[in-house]
């Protein structure tokens, strides 16, 4: 039963954690049911201390259930040393079209105009005018008070007064250098910064993976798609690292390790 699985696993991640690079990190993938005592378990051998992150990520199907279907798995990641771990941020192409561009649905035209974006332009971007340039407009606010920022600021005829629970993102000096560059927008009530899409054209990778669906049919039901594991080693791994799958399966980390020059032991 589940005394034999922990006993199991705990061998493996102890030995895990000797052969350990100073920077490397442990994944453990696991299912709903049991992400609580892997956890505890992950606790016990690594510390508490060096747990990085619990990631979510979306499965192919979910399982007709009484209640809620469950539709994802859950990678449980520690590192060897928090403090030591590698780590590359990961980047989402967040350009016109794509998902992570949906917000930006303003578009500043070649000679200054400003409109809401058309439907069919959002299906089809490259219809979009030569020269024009997609944005979104933001609060330019954050929470908290801030002597220096916490004030009113005035532009275009009017000021505008946040209070002290709020304070501007930059400056006096930057916000006025924002309007200049017309990035500003608003009214006494609140003013907006307009981000273009061009700025960052990139979302950085979170904890939160909706896009590790695949098509392929699975040997055995824990089996994990080709994108996590590569996510996983890209994130954590450089060009010619180490990594060790002690529980193999049907080899996808090897195939994985193998595409992205890193070597590899299952």
């Amino acid at each position: 039963g589940i005394h034999s699985y922990l006993t199991y696993l705990r061998d493996r991640l102890l030995l895990a954690k000797e052969l350990l690079h100073e920077s490397g990190s442990v994944f453990v993938q696991i299912s709903d049911e049991n992400v609580h005592l892997i956890r505890s378990l992950l606790d016990e051998v690594f510390g508490t201390d060096n747990f990085c992150s619990l990631i979510t990520f979306a499965k192919n199907s979910g399982a007709t259930d009484a209640l809620l279907a469950n539709t994802s798995d859950y990678l449980i990641w520690y590192a060897k040393s928090r403090a030591k771990v590698k780590y590359n941020q990961l980047y989402h192409d967040k350009s016109a079209g794509s998902e992570f561009a949906e917000r930006y649905d303003q578009v500043r035209l070649d000679d200054g105009r400003e409109r809401r974006v058309k439907a069919s332009e959002l299906d089809r971007p490259e219809t979009l005018p030569e020269g024009s340039t997609l944005f979104t407009s933001q609060p330019a606010v954050s929470q908290g008070f801030r002597p220096a920022t916490s004030v009113p600021f005035s532009m275009n005829g009017f000021t505008c007064d946040i209070g002290l629970q709020r304070n501007w993102k930059t400056s006096l000096i930057g916000m006025e250098r924002l309007n200049r560059a017309n990035r500003l927008s608003g009214s006494e009530r609140m003013i907006y910064y307009k981000r273009h899409l061009d700025d960052f054209p990139a979302y950085a990778i979170n904890a939160s993976w909706s896009d590790t669906q695949d098509r392929f049919s699975k040997d055995y039901v824990v089996q994990t798609v080709p994108k996590v594991i590569e996510r996983c080693l890209l994130m954590t791994t450089d060009t010619g690292d180490l990594v060790l799958d002690p529980t193999c399966g049907s080899g996808t980390s090897a195939f994985v390790a193998e595409k992205w020059g890193r070597r590899w032991i299952t």
